[in-house]
């Protein structure tokens, strides 16, 4: 909500959110008051919204407070989870903000540059709604899973490929065999 509080939409630069196995990025250009840092945007200090229409229908929502509290409420939300306390980066028309992940979070990399653990793709997750529910269709995984119809259908062509289900009777009334 800050960043869409404070976001600079004339620059034509989305707010950009980027994921890595350590550490969460948003960076949001915007504009700042004059002689601000990183100092005055931890202290507390009054609101000044880039946008006040939107920040006002934020405020009218009861998502925010009259005055600035969004990145002293981040801070707070971080301690309450015991994540450690993000790092600001302040420039004059941008802002990032690294939020590292806690150490038993951290999802390491395989050699091949995959994540570990488990099938490449996301087929752990088809595997485990199979094992459940082993007539579901694949219109009915495409919609647990929230993917496209296409998408199912490589993951189950992958998955027979490799060996790992059959297909057990007819289209319509048949039902998956996990093999491994």
């Amino acid at each position: 909500m800050n960043a869409l509080i404070h976001s600079n939409y004339a620059a034509l630069i989305p707010i950009q959110i980027r994921i890595h196995e350590d550490a969460l990025y948003i960076s949001n250009d915007c504009v700042f008051p004059t002689g601000w840092t990183v100092e005055t945007l931890l202290e507390r200090h009054r609101s000044l919204p880039y946008n006040p229409n939107i920040a006002n229908g934020f405020f009218r929502a009861g998502y925010v407070e009259t005055w600035g509290r969004g990145i002293e409420k981040i801070c707070e939300a971080c301690e309450k989870h015991g994540v450690p306390m993000p790092e600001y980066t302040l420039h004059p028309e941008d802002i990032m903000i690294k939020f590292t992940a806690l150490q038993n979070a951290k999802i390491p990399k395989r050699q091949n540059g995959g994540l570990s653990g488990g099938l490449d793709g996301g087929l752990d997750d088809v595997l485990e709604i199979l094992r459940k529910t082993p007539s579901v269709t694949n219109t009915e995984l495409g919609e647990l899973l929230n993917i496209p119809l296409r998408s199912v259908q490589r993951k189950i062509k992958r998955l027979k490929e490799q060996g790992i289900i059959e297909r057990k009777g007819g289209r319509r009334y048949g039902y998956w065999e996990i093999k491994k």
